[in-house]
């Protein structure tokens, strides 16, 4: 799909409200912590695991936890004592859970930072799943490949396990600026590979037998087969599968164009030189910016998405420069394909480190395009690491890093202190606050739309009904505990000009209406 869908947030907002209950459009959330504030060292990488529990890796202490997902009891299956974490993004990171873990296969595998010969490296290991009630641990540690490029800047990290009982890992291109110098577009020699060389992987995803070695069915990129699976990668922190076996990934753009991708083998990605698609439209990386229209590499590959474009003025009310640069920073990727919210099926779920959202974007049937500009979820003031969803469709688990930068709920302000840091929100369904009720609107009515001072509300129906008027950014300006029946005046003349939504409640449906002030 050669598309690139800026973002339009003043008409496809999804509104959060830090109360009892969420509410977001035709669906209704309700939002709950797990855990008290810092209860999570550096948390990075998050599963629904077996057992019903949640397993989460702390990057800096080098922990595996288990937390109960009602109780927040948190119990350590394992410390790791040569985790270097000395930067950012480095100490242990991903982590991948053998399909078959309680049946058979009982295998854990890690990806971390070591310290080795006087610098950085990475390894991943294998563990194994010690299940004995209430002395649960991971144990017999079996490192399946060591001295992997590392770096305390993108390296990513994001760790997979694949229904070809492949592993699949990210690495990213390890900061690197200068486009003459990144690695991303530099590949390695068979004789490299003979020698167990991998300096050339960075800014790769690579594809490896359980044991770590090369698989057979690898693709041959310029002669060579090596554990690349695709390259001219800068910083992809999200990676699943759908269950039609699609493999997705998402990344950092430098300054705008985060990319969603298909990752299909042997394909080229085109960073350093490709911001997104090749449109000559982006952020300068060092002078690379100026090669994009002429990079004709054959096996290049365009992204499914490319989101957050470029903008020519800084928008409206913005005041800090990092936060006006129209990236996200998206840390992980999800997808949602359960039955149970009908509009939200077959859907990738990007979470942001700098905006505390999450973004959705709506896929075909198949998976291989996108329907519509991604929509925004649940905000809150944090900065969201990873997400997963429950197996009952109707929860989304999420974990916030215990420090850093984010956005305010304008969007336009940094802010540093985070609402829930270093734990786990949860965000549930509500079944019965999400129906919309189609015979709501027959007996409401309102004028004028759009309005300067205020809007006329009619209602012809005896219900209990309640309201929220939030903005394009989703913040609740007013609640309204209670309309009457008849004509209720709803004074705005105080509120900027721009896009309103009204969500208007009963016991059980819920409705919402787009209205203007001008």
């Amino acid at each position: 799909m050669n598309s690139t869908i800026a973002l339009r947030p003043a008409l496809f907002i999804f509104f959060i409200f830090l109360s009892a209950t969420l509410k977001s459009q035709d669906t209704n959330f309700t939002m709950t912590q797990i855990g008290a504030n810092n209860f999570l060292n550096t948390p990075w990488d998050l599963h629904y695991g077996p057992e019903g529990f949640l397993w989460v890796t702390e990057r800096a202490k080098g922990v595996v936890v288990r937390v109960h997902p009602e109780t927040a009891v948190k119990d350590e299956l394992l410390k790791i004592s040569d985790v270097y974490a000395n930067g950012g993004q480095e100490g242990l990171l991903g982590m991948a859970l053998h399909k078959d873990i309680l049946s058979g296969k009982p295998y854990v595998y890690v990806s971390y930072t070591y310290f080795t010969s006087g610098k950085r490296a990475q390894k991943l290991v294998r563990y194994t799943y010690q299940n004995n009630g209430d002395n649960n641990a991971l144990t017999t540690p079996l490192t399946i490949i060591s001295n992997l490029p590392a770096s305390n800047d993108h390296n990513s990290g994001r760790l997979i396990f694949g229904a070809d009982e492949k592993l699949y890992y990210t690495i990213g291109d390890q900061g690197v600026k200068n486009c003459n110098t990144n690695l991303a577009q530099f590949l390695p020699t068979q004789q490299e590979i003979d020698n167990q060389n991998w300096s050339k992987y960075p800014g790769k995803i690579l594809r490896l037998n359980l044991d770590g070695s090369i698989p057979d069915d690898n693709p041959i990129i310029d002669g060579v087969k090596s554990h690349i699976f695709t390259y001219g990668h800068r910083n992809p922190q999200g990676i699943i599968f759908g269950s039609n076996g699609v493999l997705y990934s998402d990344e950092h753009g430098p300054s705008s164009d985060d990319e969603v991708n298909i990752l299909k083998p042997g394909k080229n990605y085109g960073w350093p030189f490709v911001v997104g698609v090749i449109d000559n439209l982006v952020y300068d990386n060092d002078g690379c910016h100026d090669k994009e229209t002429s990079f004709n590499k054959a096996n290049y590959q365009d992204p499914l998405m490319s989101l957050f474009l470029p903008n020519t003025t800084q928008p409206s009310g913005c005041n800090n420069s990092w936060m006006c640069r129209p990236n996200i920073a998206p840390s992980s990727l999800g997808i949602y394909e359960s039955d149970e919210i009908a509009e939200w099926k077959n859907s990738l779920l990007l979470t942001s480190l700098k905006k505390g959202r999450i973004y959705r974007l709506k896929l075909n049937s198949d998976g291989t395009a996108v329907e519509s500009d991604a929509t925004q979820h649940f905000y809150t003031q944090n900065r969201y690491r990873d997400i997963v969803t429950d197996p009952d469709g109707k929860s989304f688990y999420i974990i916030t890093d215990g420090s850093g930068k984010t956005a305010d709920a304008s969007g336009m302000n940094v802010v540093t202190t985070m609402k829930n840091p270093g734990t786990i929100l949860k965000f549930t369904y509500d079944n019965a606050l999400a129906v919309k009720d189609s015979n709501l609107e027959a007996f409401f009515k309102i004028w004028p739309n759009p309005a300067t001072d205020e809007f006329n509300i009619e209602f012809n129906s005896d219900k209990d009904i309640h309201g929220e008027l939030v903005n394009s950014l989703g913040q609740v300006v007013q609640r309204i505990h209670k309309f009457k029946s008849g004509i209720n005046k709803l004074k705005v003349g105080n509120y900027p000009k721009g896009v309103y939504f009204l969500k208007l409640v009963t016991n059980t449906h819920s409705f919402q209406k787009r209205i203007v002030l001008k």
